[in-house]
């Protein structure tokens, strides 16, 4: 009996139909699922060795410690299946079905992922505003930056769609004088003035080179009654910390060790007289980094002193993207103490090593380490582990000891003493712009947009920041505020947000009031200079499928096709984390009584 549907009369369609083509498709996906399932199971398994408490730590878990386990999860997938299907009269015929998913998001240099896209905004003036798919962000701050950089994390991941989102600001000086001109607080800079605190103050750094020998002690002698006798310890960074935590307990004065490697992985490292810490994808400087930067750059001016900038980044994109982030995170902490009155010979190097430093220590990829996203400012040429010792409630006296401020000295000890008498603020006014027009300098406290209290130098700094904002058309000065300081700008200058995606999904991207998109999002340009965002994952799921008959007629069917997925890392839930914390602060639970015979 005849074949009632003989293959070789056959459509090209129906035998793809034949083929079960949807079932492989499905199969692929299923793959998916079962490797997030996998990634979801994995990232659970951490969880016990965040939560385990640690002697090495103080006790205390890497979750108590600020740590949390990473989560990951597929973001996109595009699935298509690639067939192949020859047929020959009187040969064989061969039948086959391939799928593969790979996450091959290396490093692989300066060049851009190919489906890396950036878009541009551009802000004028405030209010602003820009909406992606129908979600609009507002531009709020104080000033054009401030504003600028809250519109950057609105639309940064985990709130926004782009995977990055960084703030340019190139600033034109603008003319201004100290009203009079003789006043010493604020102290008039290149770039603007920086106020400081009214009151006396002083500041040390403590250098340790070795603990002392086996079963001595030395000690330091801060002020009148104010001396610490501190033991030998095993080596020279554990004896450092003994020194920190006496002096801490002592009373009247605040001391730390900057680069203590306690709780992360960070190398140990010498030099350190000052970091900054940073949000991930951000150069901005934080407030608790704007205050110690502040002391630093108090403490170098006028010392003789030279520093060498260096910015690091966490381990998340590539090493190009990581090496320019290092980059603008340094630049960003140079430009910050020269602002507030040091020297721009006394900073002899400002530069960027990105991840490679925690590389070098076992860091692996894809670790989104706070600890990591810093830029530190060294005492040039030294290596040595260095204490910054602040008054609180004390004041250094005029010559600590050990002394070791001489050029030569050697050995643990002071090597840098400042003292400051007090100095209240002295200027009346500040004449901005060609017209000299005379702002008003007022230390009112701040309730929106602080709190600052009254006569600190960030109320002083805010109010002036504000009321030469307010006159930007009529003198054409424009005035930006980070902490006590105030930089003076042309009103012209303009404030860029730079957006980078990965995703291949179609986004809406507008602005209103004083943003405009000044690019559309396109495909960045393949060179030296192109941004390197794409993560550093390598995954794969592969599916093949042979099949081989004999068919007595000729016929071909070719195809081409390819399998792409996205995947991002997302923090843990605040609700997983809060309830393992509660479980772990909880009490033990008391053993049930034996029950009498």
């Amino acid at each position: 009996m005849a074949d009632e549907n003989p293959i070789e009369k056959m459509t090209p369609g129906q035998i793809l139909a034949d083929a079960s083509v949807a079932e492989f498709i499905k199969a692929m996906g299923l793959s998916i699922a079962e490797a997030q399932k996998a990634l979801d199971i994995n990232s659970l398994a951490q969880v016990g060795a965040y939560a385990e408490k640690r002697p090495g730590l103080g006790d205390k878990s890497l979750l108590q410690l600020g740590l949390s386990p990473p989560f990951y999860h597929y973001q996109h997938a595009d699935l298509t299946v690639s067939m192949q299907l020859t047929m020959k009269v009187g040969e064989a015929s061969a039948f086959g079905i391939g799928g593969k998913l790979d996450l091959g998001f290396g490093s692989g240099g300066p060049q851009a992922p190919a489906n890396a896209r950036e878009a541009q905004i551009t802000l004028k003036s405030l209010p602003a505003s820009a909406t992606v798919d129908g979600k609009k962000s507002d531009a709020t701050g104080a000033d054009l930056e401030a504003a600028a950089e809250t519109l950057a994390k609105a639309l940064r991941t985990p709130d926004g769609k782009f995977e990055r989102a960084y703030v340019d600001a190139q600033h034109t000086k603008a003319p201004f004088k100290l009203d009079p001109d003789t006043a010493k607080n604020p102290i008039k800079t290149d770039t603007g003035v920086a106020f400081y605190a009214a009151g006396e103050a002083s500041v040390g750094v403590i250098r340790i080179v070795a603990t002392p020998t086996a079963n001595t002690s030395e000690d330091f002698t801060l002020a009148t009654g104010k001396v610490v006798t501190v033991k030998s310890q095993s080596n020279e960074l554990l004896y450092a910390r003994a020194v920190v935590n006496q002096i801490n307990a002592l009373g009247g004065f605040k001391a730390k060790l900057l680069r203590d490697p306690v709780g992360s992985t960070l190398p140990i490292g010498g030099g350190t007289l000052g970091l900054a810490l940073f949000d991930t994808g951000s150069a901005a400087l934080k407030p608790a980094a704007i205050e110690e930067l502040a002391l630093v750059a108090r403490t170098l001016k006028d010392s003789g002193s030279n520093v060498d900038v260096v910015g690091f980044t966490d381990t998340m994109f590539t090493d190009a993207s990581n090496l320019d982030l290092g980059k603008r995170r340094a630049q960003a902490v140079a430009k910050y103490l020269t602002d507030n009155g040091v020297p721009a010979g006394q900073i002899r190097k400002v530069e960027t090593r990105g991840e490679a430093s925690w590389k070098a220590k076992g860091a692996t990829d894809e670790v989104a380490n706070q600890q990591f996203r810093r830029a530190e400012v060294l005492l040039a040429d030294s290596n040595d582990l260095l204490i910054v010792v602040d008054s609180a409630a004390t004041q250094l006296q005029a010559t600590p000891t050990p002394d070791k401020t001489g050029n030569g000295a050697t050995g643990n000890g002071f090597i840098i003493v400042r003292h400051f008498a007090a100095q209240a603020v002295d200027a009346t006014a500040v004449k901005v712009g060609a017209s000299d027009t005379s702002v008003a300098i007022s230390g009112t406290a701040v309730a929106t947009g602080g709190p600052f209290a009254v006569d600190t130098p960030e109320a002083f700094a805010f109010n002036l920041a504000r009321d030469v904002n307010a006159g930007s058309a009529t003198h054409g000065v424009r005035a930006v505020r980070q902490g006590g300081v105030v930089t003076f700008v042309d009103a012209k200058d303009v404030v860029v947000v730079n957006l980078v995606t990965l995703s291949a999904n179609d986004i809406a991207l507008s602005a209103d009031g004083g943003a405009s998109v000044t690019k559309a999002l396109a495909k960045i340009a393949a060179g030296p200079t192109a941004s390197a965002d794409k993560p550093k994952i390598s995954v794969a799921v592969g599916l093949a499928v042979d099949y081989r008959t004999s068919r007595q007629f000729e016929q071909s069917v070719n195809g081409n096709s390819s399998i792409s997925a996205r995947i991002v890392a997302v923090p843990a839930p605040v609700e997983f984390l809060d309830e393992i914390k509660t479980f772990l602060a909880a009490p033990a639970a008391s053993p049930a009584p034996t029950p009498t015979p």
